[in-house]
């Protein structure tokens, strides 16, 4: 019941029309018995958006396209990942001072950590926007060599020297696969409705790779379908997106999130109706 006594919760972005973030947390609330709400904001004035949940007294909010990198400029308190990554995704407020977090940096690690170790390993991630950052910034944190490919080389070498990648270069380097252990897309390639649009070719992807592609719908993109083929590891965009959710969940309400009933209300609504997936692509 929703009352005085309610706990908000949100996500500020736009769009947020079809996100499935109130949907994962809403379905961890319900499972736990609190009384915690969370609702979609669509937010085009950042400033003003952070004034609001200083005066109502919202509890935590989540950070979508495009605020996530000019939300910084606003809070009292900035995580020293999320300082390096350049972009929160995540704030709480605890009695007026907001605190800014980079939740996608631990979802995309807890995903790949699921299914292979990571010290010592090759990867090759192609993508330069928020995604990408938090998950390059993820890989060498935990001793991956790492090489950055993007569609603009110049946003590949930015990215590359932020994280001290070993490499970097356009989509021409893609044959560079063949040689890696992981190969992760952090691009919006193979998203609904493009579904049949794949960011490289079968024929490039070696097996024994572990194939992580951060587009959640569909939930198996082409991407992951020919990798599967090919004998390869797939983790699905899906797993982030859980992840991620369900630091916030705990960062806001200070419970352990109820990860299998998060991730049933996910993947049934995955697979009940297309949802637009949001990638920061700057």
């Amino acid at each position: 019941m929703i009352d005085a006594g309610t706990a908000i919760c949100c996500l500020i972005g736009d769009p947020v029309e079809h996100s499935l973030s109130p949907l994962i947390h809403n379905a961890g609330y319900e499972a736990l018995g609190i009384n915690f709400l969370y609702v979609p904001f669509r937010v085009k004035h950042i400033k003003l958006a952070i004034d609001g949940i200083k005066g109502l007294g919202i509890r935590g909010a989540s950070v979508t396209t495009p605020h996530k990198a000019s939300v910084m400029e606003y809070i009292d308190e900035i995580d020293e990942v999320a300082k390096k990554i350049g972009a929160v995704n995540t704030i709480v407020n605890n009695n007026g001072v907001l605190t800014g977090f980079n939740t996608d940096y631990h979802g995309a690690l807890k995903a790949l950590e699921e299914v292979t170790t990571l010290g010592g390993k090759r990867a090759v991630l192609i993508g330069s926007g928020g995604a990408a950052s938090a998950i390059a910034m993820g890989l060498k944190r935990n001793g991956v060599e790492l090489v950055v490919l993007n569609r603009t080389i110049e946003k590949a070498r930015e990215l590359a020297k932020l994280v001290n990648a070993e490499g970097f270069g356009d989509l021409e380097q893609l044959p560079l696969v063949s040689s890696a252990d992981i190969l992760i897309n952090a691009t919006s390639v193979g998203m609904w409705p493009r579904v049949n649009d794949t960011i490289i070719s079968k024929d490039l992807l070696p097996d024994k790779l572990t194939v992580f592609d951060v587009v959640y719908n569909p939930k198996e993109t082409r991407l992951l379908t020919e990798a599967r083929d090919k004998g390869c590891t797939v983790v699905y965009g899906y797993k982030m997106l859980l992840y991620q959710a369900a630091m916030q969940f705990e960062l806001f309400t200070g419970c352990q999130a109820p990860l299998p009933a998060m991730e049933h209300t996910l993947t049934e609504a995955l697979e009940g109706e297309r949802h637009a997936s949001y990638f920061d692509r700057r």
